[in-house]
């Protein structure tokens, strides 16, 4: 009978430590091994554990059955890298790396035919049974659909959603394509990591965009992850929306999204406390304006002399004039005040 042979390859990733993990049997042979070479590895045991000094290696895992036998089952693939570069110092007023979410739904991600909504409304099963960050998704199952953001760190992570009715997807950061990844699975899959990629340049901002390679197929994105070194200590915020976590930072330790403004608000959007303090003060302001000119009106009528600077100095209001007095009724009658008793003849 003849051997069925299985491949699995992980490539393409600074790692020091790579473990593929499979359900123990003694039905097959197992092989493992990095950059080409191949050691045989106990079945039993479930898991072939790879070492070596960091780097970019590309790890292989091979089983070997005679068709008979039971299939084998890859359980999953644990790898070990860096997110800042190593000799990073960790010690006294310096802290460690820390991590900037960026929600799927905020403003600082650019889309191109997708359709960006609370999960509860889609109309897609199983992305309305899910379970998602923020309780939003964004998701397309047009081909050359996009979405991109800018960000400022050396690690950057892209969670989202897997299944039988997802494709493929592409990666590129900075113009540059990095592959392309299949989010595919037999079974639903929530908050899954869909890409890594670190050891990227710190100081700059870079432009990372994933493009929706199937048409019909899914691809749903739930949030990012960007994660930069620690440098002196400071107090910790929100960057352009993203959520920090982890130590607090200094004047760069955050990673960076958009455009880089700050804000105040846990979570998106903007600081709404002081937009309402400003609210206020506004109005208040408007209506102490309609108050003092009423004020400075009646003042005016009343009699009040010169402009506003005397009546806002207590300006001295001039005496009202005197009624004019009644005109006297008979004119022809200078010397008399009354009606004559007597006829004229």
């Amino acid at each position: 009978m003849a051997q069925r042979r299985s491949v699995v390859i992980v490539e393409g990733f600074p790692v020091s430590d790579i473990a593929f993990y499979w359900s123990p049997s003694t039905s097959y042979s197992v092989q493992a091994g990095l950059d080409g070479s191949l050691q045989t590895c106990s079945t039993s045991s479930g898991v072939a554990t790879l070492t070596s000094s960091f780097g970019s290696h590309s790890a292989r895992l091979e089983c070997v059955g005679d068709g008979s036998s039971s299939e084998f089952e890859l359980i999953g693939v644990k790898l070990k890298t860096q997110v800042v570069p190593s000799g990073i110092n960790f010690c006294l007023n310096v802290r460690g790396p820390s991590n900037s979410t960026l929600d799927d739904a905020s403003s600082e991600v650019t889309y191109s035919g997708f359709s960006s909504i609370s999960s509860s409304r889609s109309t897609v099963p199983a992305i309305k049974a899910g379970s998602f960050y923020q309780n939003t998704v964004s998701y397309t199952s047009n081909a050359d659909a996009s979405a991109s953001f800018t960000f400022q760190g050396s690690a950057i992570y892209i969670f989202g959603m897997t299944g039988p009715e997802f494709g493929c997807f592409s990666i590129s950061i900075d113009s540059t394509t990095i592959g392309i990844y299949n989010a595919s699975t037999t079974v639903e899959t929530y908050n899954t990591l869909l890409f890594f990629t670190t050891y990227l340049d710190a100081s700059k901002e870079h432009i990372i965009k994933i493009t929706n390679e199937n048409d019909g197929m899914l691809l749903a994105l739930d949030y990012f992850v960007a994660v930069q070194a620690g440098t002196s200590s400071g107090s910790g915020n929100i960057i352009s929306g993203s959520t920090t976590t982890g130590s607090t930072k200094g004047s760069t330790a955050t990673a960076v999204f958009g455009d880089g403004s700050t804000n105040g608000n846990q979570g998106s959007g903007g600081d709404s406390t002081a937009a309402i303090i400003g609210g206020i003060l506004g109005g208040l302001g408007a209506l102490f304006v309609v108050w003092f000119c009423w004020a400075y009106w009646r003042w005016k009528k009343a009699g009040g002399q010169g402009g506003l600077l005397n009546a806002v100095c207590g300006g001295r209001r001039k005496k009202p004039a005197p009624p004019p007095s009644e005109p006297k009724q008979y004119s022809l009658w200078p010397m008399v005040l009354s009606r004559p008793k007597y006829a004229v003849g």
